[in-house]
């Protein structure tokens, strides 16, 4: 019997909180490698259109585990993951666009081309880094995780707006390194308390219950 405290959506979305930045990480090198830099290149677009997935995943699992600690917190959380991850789909798929077909849509528009059309990019880029602060912040208040993870967490959302607008290669990668260094605590903490969970749901149980 799956009983509320060993539900195995709490270790998936730990899973994905350790996966995240590290397929984010290899999108980047897949950008860089390509030669042409951040945000141009189809499979640096593809593996990063699979990172913001995960990465999706991950922020709504961060939300769960601080419901319970921090509710004002994890909607907060909930309400910038989906169009950050929406957001972080569309920038991905230019990406893919600009390199297969040659044309940025993010520069005709800034040019005045279809200015309209950054509508469906702004403010939804924002929300990316924002959820990385709030993240990390509300876990360095509530402890569900190394408060020193959160900190770090929160630093990468800073570094994400410092590197991506201007799209300086060298700070993404830095970037990226320090979304490793935070999440993957974190994820591992939240699959740890999941376990727990799981081993203390398992006493409570009758077996064959």
């Amino acid at each position: 019997m799956t009983t509320p405290a060993s539900h195995p959506g709490r270790r998936f979305t730990a899973v994905a909180v350790i996966l995240a930045p590290v397929v984010f990480l290899l999108s980047d090198v897949a950008y860089i490698s390509a030669g042409e830099g951040i945000n141009n290149g189809v499979l640096g677009g593809t593996i990063g259109i699979w990172s913001v997935i995960l990465l999706g995943w991950a922020l709504v699992g961060i939300s769960r585990a601080l419901e319970p600690v921090a509710p004002r917190g994890a909607l907060a959380l909930l309400v910038l993951a989906i169009p950050a991850m929406v957001g972080g789909a569309a920038f991905n798929l230019n990406a893919l666009h600009r390199d297969h077909f040659g044309n940025d849509f993010m520069e005709a528009a800034d040019s005045g081309g279809d200015a309209i059309g950054l509508l469906a990019f702004l403010p939804w880029g924002w929300c990316a880094p924002a959820a990385l602060v709030v993240a990390g912040v509300f876990v360095w208040r509530t402890a569900i995780a190394p408060r020193w993870a959160g900190a770090v967490t929160a630093l990468a959302g800073v570094l994400f707006v410092s590197a991506r607008p201007a799209a300086l290669d060298a700070l993404a990668v830095v970037c990226d390194v320090t979304m490793v260094l935070g999440l993957v605590p974190i994820g591992l903490a939240l699959l740890r308390r999941s376990s727990a969970s799981e081993d203390l749901g398992a006493t409570r149980v009758p077996a064959g219950a």
